[in-house]
């Protein structure tokens, strides 16, 4: 999944902070355009000023606003699914026609590779960490990092590089 590019909008570094709060807060790779597109605006209008910071750094600074914001994010989404549910209409994260058809092309992919390897990448898509996945399975982290290494190099040579988090 191609990351949209903000050169010349935006310091890289901060676009690299978004993608890793927002990694840590659970949101998904096809959610991650729309979160850099929202906090990109946000931080377009974001000022650091060192005398009002009470001693914090800018990037200590940044991390506080983006993390308020995805938890805003995570927030309105629940309110939103809890309406749909009271309203009794099928909740859904996406529509139909929103479907990224790579989506189907990861789960054939996913269908063809071995079972301890299959094992990790549902782990993953399920939200455990690294640490959860390697209990689970009965092995130590250095063996689920080295499979998380393998998955990435395999879903970038077949041009899904995207849904490999880091």
């Amino acid at each position: 999944m191609d990351m949209p590019s903000y050169d010349g909008v935006i310091e890289r570094w901060k676009v690299d902070l978004i993608i890793t709060r927002a990694k840590l807060l659970k949101f998904r790779a096809y959610q991650l355009p729309d979160v850099l597109q929202e906090l990109v605006l946000e931080l377009l209008d974001f000022e650091y000023d060192p005398e009002h910071a009470d001693g914090a750094t800018e990037s200590t600074a940044l991390t506080t606003v983006i993390d308020h914001h995805l938890r805003k994010m995570k927030r309105s989404a629940k309110r939103y699914q809890a309406r749909l549910e009271r309203m009794g209409e099928e909740v859904s994260e996406f529509s139909p026609d929103e479907v990224d058809m790579q989506a189907i092309d990861v789960g054939s992919i996913v269908a063809g590779l071995p079972p301890r390897e299959q094992a990790v990448c549902q782990g993953l898509a399920g939200g455990m960490t690294r640490q959860e996945i390697a209990r689970e399975l009965g092995c130590g982290w250095h063996t689920v990092n080295r499979i998380v290494k393998q998955l990435r190099e395999h879903f970038r040579e077949t041009g899904l590089a995207g849904w490999v988090g880091e």
